[in-house]
């Protein structure tokens, strides 16, 4: 029996090595977003500036409370070449929104979600030129905001409205 244990023991411990370096090397950060108080309402806002020149890049933030506010994810290019999706991670599928069309200065991706529910973010930028030299510039604007109550976290970092 105690035999039968160890070999148990050992096939778990080979297993969780090999999920572990089985696992795609993501390239992500966290979206970090500041308090910004206007009157009579208050809001979290992220900008970020960034260059991608090949591959993914992911940016992650955490929604734990929300009730009355609107998330809108908002990415500008200077180049057509950049897909873009933000997903909720959830217990058994995550959903994504996508956007459907192709970017670019003049037609940013704007994606809005009314209400969004709490739970783990990701705004997914991804390389789709056929150029693996070409770099993409990119701008992120996030916001979440409205009437009601929402509580932001990246990481260790905590922001509450």
């Amino acid at each position: 029996m105690k035999k039968n244990l160890n070999i148990y023991f050992i096939f778990g411990l080979f297993s969780l090595v090999l999920l572990y370096n089985c696992r795609e090397d993501q390239r992500h950060e966290p979206l970090r977003f500041e308090k910004v108080t206007k009157a009579e309402a208050s809001a979290f806002q992220a900008q970020v500036d960034g260059t991608i020149l090949e591959g993914s890049w992911e940016y992650r933030f955490r929604i734990k409370q929300a009730d009355r506010v609107t998330l809108i994810v908002e990415v500008l290019t200077d180049k057509p070449d950049l897909a873009v999706s933000l997903s909720r991670k959830g217990i058994l599928f995550d959903s994504k929104i996508k956007c459907g069309e192709k970017i670019s200065q003049l037609s940013p991706c704007k994606l809005e979600i009314n209400n969004p529910e709490k739970g783990d973010y990701s705004l997914v930028l991804n390389h789709q030129s056929s150029d693996p030299s070409e770099v993409l510039s990119y701008r992120i604007f996030a916001a979440v905001h409205g009437p009601g109550y929402a509580s932001v976290i990246w990481e260790e970092e905590v922001a509450r409205r």
